[in-house]
């Protein structure tokens, strides 16, 4: 059984989406609940040294695990589903383009939202505009793909979809940016969070 470090976050949604998709058999271990000196402890700091969640411990290969995009191109690879085979490089390729896109382009955009917006003492008004633009530049290339006549990023759905989708669904709230503006955006959305697997992560 795979151990999943976590609590409830929009990074960690990624990986509970994927493994409700695959259908691996998985515990959720709330970090905050660990204490040094026990073995869950160990195999947290063995998979995480940065102490960050999401973390991933596999008993059954002895991989342990942190970064999301990581986590989930194992776990792909592992099951043989939701990411096309090495033998397909350009769909596989297309499908990571789009996963490293979030590790380097939004994620860092909406993260700079939370803590310049939402846990800043005094207003920062450069670093938000700066960080709105950066995740609004993002959305606009997203929503620009999707108008090509694409259901999902990368042809078929795949974990591109699945680790894009949590930001999507608190994009108005996080960053006040509304969905609406990205009509297709907005569409890929609502496609995902249809989806049985998704609904069960989200009230995991």
């Amino acid at each position: 059984m795979i151990d999943l470090f976590a609590h409830p976050s929009q990074n960690v949604l990624k990986v509970q989406i994927l493994l409700e998709e695959t259908g691996l058999e998985h515990r959720l271990i709330n970090d905050r609940t660990l204490r040094k000196g026990t073995p869950e402890f160990e195999r947290f700091r063995r998979a995480s040294p940065t102490g960050q969640v999401p973390g991933v411990y596999d008993p059954e290969t002895g991989a342990a695990l942190f970064e999301s995009s990581a986590i989930m191109i194992y776990l792909a690879e592992k099951t043989g589903r939701f990411l096309p085979r090495p033998e397909h490089p350009a769909v596989r390729a297309e499908c990571l383009k789009w996963l490293l896109f979030e590790a380097a382009s939004l994620t860092p955009a909406m993260l700079d939202i939370y803590h310049y917006t939402l846990q800043a003492e005094h207003p920062q008004t450069y670093s938000e505009d700066r960080a709105r633009e950066r995740a609004r530049r993002a959305l606009g290339v997203l929503e620009d793909t999707l108008a090509q006549g694409r259901d999902f990023l990368a042809g078929d759905y795949s974990i591109a979809d699945m680790i894009l989708y949590p930001w999507m669904v608190i994009l108005e709230d996080f960053a006040d940016i509304p969905l609406s503006d990205y009509p297709h955006l907005e569409a890929w959305t609502g496609r995902i969070g249809a989806r049985d697997a998704v609904k069960r992560a989200e009230t995991a």
